[in-house]
Order: structure tokens, then sequence, then C-alpha cells
């Protein structure tokens, strides 16, 4: 996962990466479950117009998602590689299915969700259905309709 990030041009601080954007902060966040060996790979978008931030917490973003919700085939798959109590895998497998999630998949959804314009098309085909989109960016659209 992280040479993927790092290809395309995510910085990283702790567990989280950024990547800044003209109108947003993409971010990407490896969050590790408290009740057991699972880990969680939360995308998120925050929006620079809705406030000031230069390294945004997952949880504090305008859009947020698991990857592991997008609608994508390997999704499921991703769950397992993620469940270190799944023996099913090697490393090598994990590593390889996260990575090509990853750049297949989470990275072109949150490059999708770049620009205003992008979060402006994707809300209106209705792309984020599966999305937290926080209250304040829904006001932002709906006075600019």
């Amino acid at each position: 996962m992280v040479p993927v990030l790092r290809e395309t041009g995510f910085k990283v601080r702790t567990n989280t990466w950024h990547k800044q954007c003209q109108d947003t902060i993409l971010v990407v966040n490896l969050q590790k479950s408290q009740w057991g060996p699972q880990y969680y790979i939360n995308l998120a978008v925050w929006v620079k117009q809705l406030g000031d931030a230069s390294t945004p917490k997952e949880y504090q973003c305008h859009i947020r998602q698991r990857a592991t919700d997008l609608p994508d085939k390997r999704a499921k798959t991703l769950e397992r590689a993620l469940d270190l109590e799944d023996e099913s895998m090697s490393i090598e497998q994990r590593e390889a299915c996260i990575d090509e999630l990853m750049r297949e998949s989470a990275i072109p959804f949150l490059e999708s969700l770049s620009t205003l314009e992008g979060i402006r098309s994707a809300l209106e085909a209705q792309k984020l259905k599966g999305c937290f989109v926080n209250r304040q960016l829904k006001e932002l659209f709906a006075g600019q309709a």
C-alpha cells in the first residue's frame, strides 16, 4: 500500500497519508481494530473551502468511506487480506491484494473527488451513496444549485 500511495503523491504522517489538491485534501488512513488483529483502510476527502487544515484526521473529513465498502468485486478479498487471523492468505498475497485494490479502485475513487466539480458530479450521480457525506458539504452544494 505504501509504494502506491507514494507514487501517487501522498505523504505519510503516522498511519495517515495526505495528498494536497487545489480544492481538497485526499486522505488514506490505516486503522487497527481495537477488538482483534483486523485492519481497516479508511478513505476520506477534506474540502478546503469548508475549513483550514493541512493534515486532517480521517474522521474530521467531509466525505468518508472504508475501502472495503467500495463498489468493487475485490472488496471482500480485501477484507480477508486485512484480517490477520485469516491464515488462508500469505503475506505476499495480502500485499498484492491491498496494492491492487488501492491502485485500481481506492485511489481512482479519491482522485475523482479531488475537485469541487468532481464531488458535485459524484453527488449528482449518487456515487457517494455508501459514503458518509458531511451536512456542511451537502449544504454547500445545495446552495449552489
